[in-house]
C-alpha cells in the first residue's frame, strides 16, 4: 500500500481508496472482508475497493500495530 500512496502516477481516486483503506484498516483489522491468510489468525487480506487490488498485513497484538507489507495490484 505504501508503493501506490508514494508513487506520484496515480490517480486521486486510486490514492484516496488505498488511503481510506489504510485508515480503516488501522482503526479496525478484524474489518468485515478480511480474510485470514493461511493458519496464522493474524495475517489478513482483504480487496482493495473498486477493483484496485489486494492488500494482506499483519496484526503485531503484543505491540498493537496494524502492518502493512504488501499489496497486489490488478
Amino acid at each position: 500500500m505504501a508503493d501506490t500512496l508514494a508513487d506520484p502516477s496515480v490517480s486521486a481516486e486510486v490514492f484516496s481508496t488505498v488511503a481510506a483503506l489504510t485508515v480503516a484498516i488501522c482503526e479496525d483489522p478484524w474489518l468485515t472482508g478480511s480474510d485470514q491468510v493461511g493458519a496464522d489468525p493474524d495475517w489478513r487480506e482483504i480487496l482493495i475497493p473498486k477493483g484496485v487490488g489486494i492488500a494482506e498485513y499483519r496484526i503485531d497484538r503484543k505491540n498493537q500495530q496494524v502492518l502493512l507489507p504488501y499489496e497486489q495490484a490488478w
